[in-house]
């Protein structure tokens, strides 16, 4: 009988530990299969712990995302009850409602983590070789894609675009920068008394990775991917040669399949302009004081510049042309000059209207549509036919500001505090060469790339963006006490 509970107990932790360990994997196929991953892992982390679950203690980090999960919740039965009062009844407002509650799940999922890990049931070595292998498979496979028109199950590319398993949706260049860098520190860690074999497969990984990115023909995954490869070359001195390595092979080879292919060529030298003049230069300018800007007069003028075009092709474009999603025809923005900045000013306006709580889960689609009340063209002198509406505002700062509110953000902005502390407490440590460090490290360079505040994203709401944060932020909140513990020895 004891013999038969050690088995039940054994095979138990170890459906566990493989359930955990596809999470990765889900994402390929799906929010459907995301979900039900999220369904089996929690249904069986219950199981396992039962009663023990109920002993909970949390930390002060978890205590602030329970509060954010309460707030979510709070400002999203608000917004309910308002517009049932002023309203009437509305469906679409009572499934924001649901959806508020359900949103709960991710919060378990974290709980359970944390448990399992507490009770040494978790071995996180398992998510570290699927999330290294997922990023290179998938690589893989759009350099396949690439060369013969369609993947190893036969999935054609899309214009401009190699998608890999992802078809229609033009994400594959993403899901490589989520788990790129699970990829390196597995290595590195792997193969670190393996001097030769070290630099020699680091270096083809990164390659094959970066590849991968730039024929996905996602921009902003290749700018970020490339940042956090730098960011490693900056900080861990230990990797400096093989980092300095990879990005020269790197540089080499995107010079190389770029000039060779007219098509990527046009795509990326247009990036230029869409990106870093449209983008990236007039978001970081906000962030620079008039009085340091004013010392650097080149710079200044370069800035100037930018904005001098921007505000000029903003006057010349003609409105930027819409498709229809399958969310209650929402319409969804075809990105063009100035299409992040009109969702961005939309955004704000819609807050404007109830700054302190936010409008509630999911209400930027609703409320983006809404012209009545809308101050644009006291805020931004834009006209309202320039309004630009979309499922969410394409920057999670500004989604959570429009739906949370400022007391919303302001827990957001705790929980990045906390994580800033705890990796400029634990900076050196966080460079050792074992398992354990090279998966937090990993994981904060993920996140830190996930939540970096100038980009474009998806909806932090949506399945698999919240289920990643989750399991990142889990990967980092886990391991802290361990990491500070081993750190006083």
């Amino acid at each position: 009988m004891v013999l038969s509970k050690k088995k039940i107990s054994f095979s138990s932790t170890s459906l566990i530990n493989y359930v955990f360990a596809f999470f990765p994997i889900s994402f390929i196929f799906g929010n459907l299969f995301t979900n039900i991953n999220i369904i089996i892992f929690c249904v069986l982390g219950i199981f396992h712990l039962r009663s023990n679950i109920l002993k909970i203690k949390l930390n002060f980090p978890i205590k602030i995302i329970f509060f954010l999960f309460l707030w979510i919740f709070f400002t999203t039965s608000l917004s309910f009850v308002k517009s049932l009062y002023f309203e009437g009844y509305d469906n679409d407002n009572l499934i924001r409602l649901i959806k508020s509650i359900a949103f709960f799940r991710y919060f378990l999922m974290l709980i359970i983590i944390y448990l399992l890990n507490e009770y040494e049931v978790l071995n996180f070595k398992y998510f570290f070789v699927t999330a290294a292998c997922s990023a290179l498979l998938i690589s893989l496979d759009i350099i396949y894609q690439y060369f013969f028109g369609f993947n190893i199950i036969g999935l054609k590319s899309q214009p401009s675009h190699n998608s890999s398993f992802f078809g229609e949706e033009l994400i594959a260049g993403g899901f490589i920068l989520d788990f790129a860098f699970f990829s390196i520190f597995f290595l590195t860690c792997l193969l670190k008394n393996k001097n030769i074999y070290r630099y020699l497969l680091t270096t083809i990984a990164i390659c094959i990775l970066g590849a991968g990115i730039l024929l996905s023909g996602n921009k902003m995954p290749l700018i970020l991917f490339l940042f956090g490869v730098f960011l490693i070359f900056l900080f861990h001195n230990k990797l400096r040669k093989i980092i300095f390595l990879s990005l020269l092979s790197l540089f080499i080879l995107f010079k190389f399949i770029i000039s060779s292919n007219d098509e990527l060529k046009g795509n990326y030298s247009s990036s230029y302009d869409n990106i870093v003049v449209g983008e990236v230069v007039p978001r970081i300018s906000v962030l620079i004081p008039p009085s340091i800007l004013s010392k650097f007069p080149l710079l200044k003028n370069y800035i100037e510049d930018v904005k001098k075009v921007n505000e000029e092709a903003f006057l010349q474009s003609e409105p930027i042309e819409t498709t229809e999603t399958k969310d209650q025809n929402i319409p969804k923005v075809i990105y063009g000059k100035s299409a992040h900045k009109q969702l961005i000013f939309t955004a704000i306006d819609t807050w404007s209207g109830n700054k302190i709580f936010g409008n509630g889960l999911r209400s930027f689609r609703k409320d983006c549509r809404d012209d009545s009340n809308s101050k644009l063209s006291e805020t931004t002198n834009l006209s309202e036919n320039q309004r630009r509406c979309s499922t969410h505002p394409h920057n999670y700062y500004i989604e959570i500001l429009t739906e949370t509110g400022i007391v919303g953000i302001s827990l957001v902005l705790i929980i990045a505090i906390i994580f800033v502390i705890f990796i400029f407490k634990n900076f050196t440590f966080l460079k050792g060469d074992n398992l354990k460090n090279s998966l937090v490290l990993s994981g904060v360079i993920s996140l830190f790339i996930e939540v970096f505040p100038i980009q474009t994203t998806g909806s932090i709401f949506t399945t698999n963006d919240t289920t990643y944060i989750i399991l990142i932020s889990s990967i980092i909140l886990i391991n802290k006490k361990l990491i500070i513990k081993e750190n006083l020895q």
